[in-house]
């Protein structure tokens, strides 16, 4: 499609013109951003900008190939995020893209089609380069926010689409990244993906889809192979951390007013190892809230312990997803 080429060939020509520079850390202690995206309208030098400034060291990338609502919010791909990487080497590290139209319809993750079939392929031909350090963000049940097809999505954890990329995944020794609100029903139906594929590493996205602490605490210690990435759950902007789109009774959020609710605090501190930052900017007009998601982290990870703080801040990302590779 030629609005795809344009796409394409806009993002690659800035980044083409850019310079790769190291981070300045200002004082600040060390933060990687464990859950980025990028599109072909994102502003990449406002990005690094924004990460120098913040003390960001690292961003692991995820193209989001659904379009936004007009043509200043335009998808992106693997290739984006690839050229992000090869741009500013040691600052970005792409993950195999999951947020595609071809994954909308629960029949695809039951019954995998042609197409489906060559996603694998594909996923896995990456994989081999070695160039991309995981595999997601997979939308397993998403709530709308905005018009689209991509709006509002519920798709099986337990499906032969998630068997087949788990065990891609264990293979190539990559986690997994997962969208999915926390139903009861599907905490039950992923226990059963994870149970059946303890070499995976699994991230669920938004503090494990939101979860309340029990049931976080409860998988957690069943399950040493996952993990869980605090993407958006800063209560600054309209996003999860302030219950948008919508709550029910089985979520629950991570602080108010920047102060970590204590139960939450005391998961931090019993997992120290199981969770990580990220500021889920999905669309190129969110890039004005970058900086205050990562102040509110700080803010939030102060309230830790200094060993904790800088495990969730910087070690565990680099852990996971082994960006020292």
């Amino acid at each position: 499609m030629i609005w795809k080429m344009v796409a394409v060939n806009f993002l690659i020509a800035v980044l083409s013109t850019a310079c790769a520079s190291e981070p300045t850390r200002s004082g600040h202690f060390p933060i990687v951003d464990a859950h980025g995206h990028i599109g072909a309208s994102f502003n990449v030098t406002k990005i690094v900008e924004d990460m120098d400034k913040n003390g960001v060291s690292k961003q692991v990338v995820m193209a989001r190939a659904y379009p936004g609502k007009d043509d200043s919010d335009l998808p992106g791909y693997d290739l984006l995020a690839l050229k992000l990487a090869e741009t500013y080497p040691g600052r970005f590290y792409p993950l195999v893209g999951m947020q595609r139209p071809l994954l909308t319809g629960a029949h695809k993750w039951t019954t995998p089609d042609a197409d489906v079939e060559a996603l694998i392929r594909q996923t896995e031909s990456k994989l081999v380069s070695r160039k991309f350090f995981g595999i997601g963000e997979f939308i397993v049940r998403h709530w709308a926010y905005s018009p689209g097809i991509h709006a509002e999505q519920d798709n099986p954890i337990y499906s032969e689409l998630m068997r087949r990329f788990s065990v891609l995944a264990a293979k190539y020794d990559v986690p997994m990244v997962i969208h999915m609100e926390g139903y009861p029903t599907l905490v039950a139906d992923f226990s059963k993906l994870i149970t059946e594929n303890p070499g995976t590493r699994y991230v669920w996205a938004h503090n494990c889809g939101r979860s309340k602490a029990a049931v976080i605490r409860s998988l957690l210690s069943r399950f040493p192979n996952l993990f869980c990435d605090l993407g958006g759950m800063t209560n600054v902007t309209t996003g999860y951390g302030s219950g948008w789109p919508r709550k029910e009774e089985f979520t629950s959020l991570i602080e108010r007013s920047g102060v970590l609710f204590p139960e939450m605090k005391s998961l931090y501190e019993e997992f120290p190892d199981r969770f990580m930052v990220g500021t889920d900017v999905a669309h190129a007009p969110a890039m004005r809230f970058y900086e205050g998601r990562v102040r509110r982290f700080r803010e939030l990870l102060e309230q830790l312990s200094p060993e904790t703080r800088a495990k969730i801040a910087e070690q565990n990302a680099i852990r996971i997803f082994k960006l020292a590779r």
